[in-house]
């Protein structure tokens, strides 16, 4: 009887576990990529040289191949940076369409203090009206507009399908157009 007891125990433990990582395995990974972020930014800073952490914020739904991020680093004069994927999934097309648009920037975990401090790029979503409220609520955050990758195709027979075209300052073009009012 004790060795039955002991079977059926060691069991559901099994069972438990299975359930818990095959039906979490999205939750699981987003707090295993938050902590690694968090442990790489703590350790990846160089009190020595000032070397600031910097993030290519990807609204696109689409992975940032290599090169893109190389030529936004070029473009940039960065050393370095790291692509954060910001997932929206499928926005509802109801009255919590800004909310779940939010929802989705506030799962990248940044503190108000890193919002204002840390400089970022980001990479559009190709859903205008997404986007907008995605600039609105990084305007709202930063307090001015982000920087923003405008992304092009590529000529046929390239390798890459979208290449980085240029980086856009939207707070320049929003000074230029003051003097049109």
């Amino acid at each position: 009887m004790l060795l039955f007891g002991v079977t059926a125990g060691l069991v559901s433990v099994f069972e438990l576990l299975e359930f818990l990582f095959t039906k979490n395995i999205p939750w699981l990974w987003r707090i295993a990529r938050q902590v690694w972020r968090k442990i790489r930014w703590s350790f990846g800073k160089k009190a020595d040289d000032g070397e600031v952490q910097r993030l290519i914020l990807n609204f696109s739904g689409h992975p940032v191949t290599p090169a893109q991020q190389q030529a936004i680093e070029k473009q940039m004069h960065w050393t370095s940076s790291s692509v954060v994927d910001v997932r929206l999934g499928n926005v509802p097309e109801d009255n919590n369409f800004a909310a779940a648009i939010t929802k989705a920037i506030d799962r990248t975990e940044l503190s108000p203090e890193e919002w204002q401090t840390t400089p970022f790029v980001a990479v559009p979503a190709g859903y205008p009206a997404a986007w907008s409220v995605i600039l609105a609520s990084l305007h709202g955050r930063l307090g001015h507009f982000p920087d923003v990758a405008r992304l092009r195709p590529t000529p046929p027979g390239a390798s890459e399908k979208y290449e980085v075209a240029e980086i856009l300052n939207l707070r320049e073009h929003r000074h230029a157009s003051r003097d049109k009012r």
